[in-house]
């Protein structure tokens, strides 16, 4: 993971508190970033294999609330797994809720920085569809948005639109730069095709 990379991914996380990185916790493995405010809230790059990157959030007690994995691509690290703890989840094992890329689209799509809002903003579409695999998805993750608590459903709202504006963003500035040169193209061709046919076919370059 290089320095680019590292901090697109720390962006996707950022808040009014900034992360702060520990030099005191961090090795050739991970990177430990820290909060001013709070010695027991990090957030944790772990470097499990040249590609891929498992990203930890501790609150402030200590425990996992985020749990992240991205695969690094030589443009934006890619998020390929999405989990946020249950919020009754001293009682069950530090239980981690996961998100498919189905349910992040919805939280990106409809999500409202409050917990109750973004639940409210996905019953008041559950009426009007009329397919019942999506049903089946937006009330699938209305359960587990209902399952989280309030700070850890609104941080992966944040984290979730910050994320996907940002390859949106990515997406287009690509999509741009491939057609001004698609467009140079034809000028190209169309210059070789001109000094091709005022040579004589004896002069004809292979």
């Amino acid at each position: 993971m290089n320095k680019k990379q590292e901090q697109q991914i720390l962006d996707y996380y950022s808040t009014a508190d900034k992360y702060i990185r520990s030099k005191t916790h961090s090795n050739a493995h991970q990177t430990v970033f820290t909060k001013e405010s709070d010695k027991y809230q990090w957030l944790v790059l772990e470097q499990k294999n040249q590609c891929e990157v498992e990203v930890r959030q501790t609150d402030s007690h200590g425990t996992i609330t985020a749990k992240d994995n991205y695969e690094l691509t030589r443009n934006l690290p890619k998020c390929v797994g999405v989990e946020r703890l249950c919020d009754d989840a001293y009682m069950h094992a530090n239980f981690q809720i996961p998100f498919n890329a189905d349910e992040i689209n919805l939280i990106y799509q409809f999500g409202e920085q409050g917990k109750a809002e973004t639940c409210t903003s996905l019953s008041a579409i559950l009426p009007q569809i009329k397919d019942s695999d999506t049903k089946q998805i937006v009330s699938g993750t209305l359960k587990k948005l209902n399952a989280l608590s309030e700070e850890t459903c609104a941080e992966l709202t944040a984290t979730t639109k910050r994320r996907k504006l940002t390859e949106r963003d990515h997406s287009i500035k690509t999509r741009l730069a491939k057609a001004k040169e698609q467009a140079k193209q034809p000028t190209v061709a169309e210059g070789k095709q001109r000094r091709t046919h005022g040579k004589g076919k004896g002069d004809m370059a292979l």
